[in-house]
C-alpha cells in the first residue's frame, strides 16, 4: 500500500475526534484541578478561557457539519449508520456546550469563579457521559467505511473543501480555533492536516496578528 496521501473526509473527521476527546480530556482534567483550590490560577486563566473557548466553538461547528452536510451526503449511501441517534446525542452536547458558554462568560466578567468553574464542570461531564460511544459508532459505521465507497478523487476533494469552507464559516475567531484544532493533534497527524500549505499555515499561525492572541493557550497544547 502507498504511503502517499489520499485525500478521505472519513480520516479527516477522525482527526478531528482526536482533537476533541484531546481537548474534553485536558479541560476535565484542569477544572478538577482548579475547583480543588477553588480558583483558576492567575498565570494560565486567560490560556485556559481561550482553550475552552475554541473547544466549545470548534465542537458546536463539527456537528453541525455533521448534522446538515456529512449525515445527510452519505445517508444514502452508508443507510444502516445510526443517523437519528447521532444527531440526537449531539443535541444533548449541545446542552453541555450552553453550560460551558455560560461559564466562559461568567468567567470573562469575573463573576463567582467557583460557581463558573461548577458550570463548566458540569457541561463537560455531560459532554464526557456520552462523547467516547458517540465517536465509537462514528468512525467505525461511518467514517472508516468511506473509502471503500470509492468516491473518486475530484468528488472526494470538494467534499473536503466544501466541509473546510463551511468549518471555517461555523466556528472562530480562526486564530483561536486554528492552533487549537493543530496543537491538540500529534505532529504525524498535524503533518497530514497541513499536507499541501505547511509553510503557509505556519506562517498565518506565527504572524503578529495572530500570535500573542493564542499563544496564553500553550500550557494546553501539545508541542
Amino acid at each position: 500500500m502507498s504511503d502517499e496521501y489520499q485525500p478521505d473526509i472519513g480520516e479527516d473527521y477522525i482527526r478531528f475526534h482526536k482533537v476533541m476527546t484531546r481537548g474534553l480530556e485536558v479541560s476535565l482534567q484542569n477544572i478538577d484541578m482548579f475547583l480543588q483550590v477553588g480558583v483558576i490560577e492567575k498565570l494560565n486563566r486567560e490560556g485556559f478561557i481561550k482553550y475552552v473557548q475554541s473547544f466549545s466553538s470548534v465542537l458546536q461547528g463539527h456537528h453541525q457539519a455533521e448534522d446538515e452536510s456529512i449525515f445527510p451526503y452519505f445517508k444514502n449511501k452508508l443507510p444502516e449508520v445510526p443517523y437519528e441517534r447521532l444527531t440526537s446525542e449531539h443535541v444533548i452536547f449541545n446542552d453541555g456546550l450552553q453550560e460551558i458558554n455560560t461559564g466562559i462568560e461568567n468567567l470573562i466578567s469575573e463573576n463567582d469563579e467557583l460557581e463558573s468553574l461548577k458550570l463548566l464542570k458540569s457541561g463537560f461531564d455531560k459532554i464526557d457521559q456520552i462523547w467516547h460511544p458517540h465517536i465509537q459508532i462514528e468512525n467505525t459505521q461511518l467514517y472508516e467505511r468511506i473509502r471503500s465507497l470509492n468516491i473518486d478523487l475530484e468528488e472526494m476533494i470538494r467534499l473536503q473543501k466544501d466541509d473546510k469552507k463551511f468549518f471555517q464559516e461555523h466556528t472562530g475567531p480562526a486564530y483561536l480555533v486554528m492552533p487549537f484544532v493543530l496543537y491538540n493533534l500529534s505532529p504525524e497527524d498535524r503533518a497530514i492536516l497541513t499536507q499541501g500549505s505547511p509553510d503557509i499555515v505556519a506562517k498565518q499561525i506565527l504572524s503578529r496578528d495572530w500570535k500573542d492572541r493564542w499563544t496564553p493557550m500553550q500550557p494546553f497544547l501539545l508541542k
